[in-house]
């Protein structure tokens, strides 16, 4: 469903609204209506058997090939990932590939971590991650996927542009939600509940790192915002490869501008590792 096909419908909803509170019967009004109608409801009804083809296709080409391309492309699916940005995974497939000599697994940042869908895909393209998550019910979850395994180190802390401790905010009483957050935003009203977290000086983290990292991932609820013009001002995106983003504008009064702000420092210094689209 586009935007046309909305207005589309409205206008002839608001015909057929028009012809019942003048008590008239034109068939013609209601047929367009209901021709509408049972249009969207097929287009739909495809819609949904093409995706439950395309599942099934997955499905099967992970259990075929469970340690190769067939896995990853599920994994990349069910994260919810572009596809355009596939790529940045095949790559360090590439990267993690060691010639002679040994070369060092691709180093890459999950801020915004979650229950380790994008952590899972960096370790199965050979990769080493260090995690990024401040709530205490996730990270109950991080730790029993990752406690054995040597290519992942958990914190437990959320990211920002100074460090400290702040509150981290239940929005709408789900512990488990991607909106719960630690900066303050228009959706304060439908917060219900906060804890104090640990935070990190991201920029001074990144700049202990003497080797080179392959891939910044940062989905932090609004925090992206006091970090970016920070990692941006650094030039981090000459030492980082990947640097993506889900930003969150609708969080905040201005979000739009502050999004069109970094927008136009991007373009202004010619940037083209950094992508604000993610997800």
């Amino acid at each position: 469903m586009n935007l046309e096909t909305i207005k589309n419908l409205q206008t002839s909803l608001k015909a057929l609204e028009n012809q019942l509170i003048n008590h008239q019967q034109n068939r013609a009004v209601v047929e367009n209506v209901e021709g509408q109608i049972a249009s969207l409801k097929g287009q739909n009804d495809f819609n949904l058997l093409q995706g439950i083809k395309k599942n099934l296709e997955l499905l099967n080409g992970a259990f075929c090939d469970e340690k190769g391309l067939g896995k990853l492309n599920l994994m990349l699916h069910n994260a919810k990932i572009p596809p355009k940005y596939y790529d940045i995974f095949y790559a360090m497939l590439a990267q993690a590939t060691p010639p002679p000599p040994p070369c060092q697994t691709p180093l890459c940042i999950d801020c915004g971590a979650h229950a380790g869908l994008i952590s899972d895909i960096i370790l199965h393209c050979g990769g080493r991650v260090e995690c990024f998550e401040p709530n205490i019910y996730l990270n109950f979850f991080l730790k029993r996927k990752f406690e054995n395994n040597k290519n992942v180190k958990i914190h437990q802390k959320a990211v920002s542009n100074k460090a400290g401790k702040t509150q981290f905010l239940t929005f709408q009483n789900r512990i488990l939600s991607q909106g719960n957050r630690i900066v303050e935003s228009v959706q304060d009203s439908e917060t219900s509940g906060a804890y104090e977290v640990e935070i990190i000086n991201l920029c001074e983290f990144l700049e202990q790192k003497e080797e080179r990292i392959y891939l910044l991932k940062l989905d932090v609820e609004g925090a992206e915002f006091d970090i970016l013009p920070h990692l941006i001002e650094k030039r981090f995106y000459e030492k980082i490869d990947f640097i993506v983003c889900e930003t969150h504008e609708y969080m905040f009064e201005n979000g739009y501008e502050k999004l069109e702000q970094i927008q136009k420092e991007l373009q202004k210094r010619g940037v083209k590792n950094v992508f604000l689209d993610w997800c």
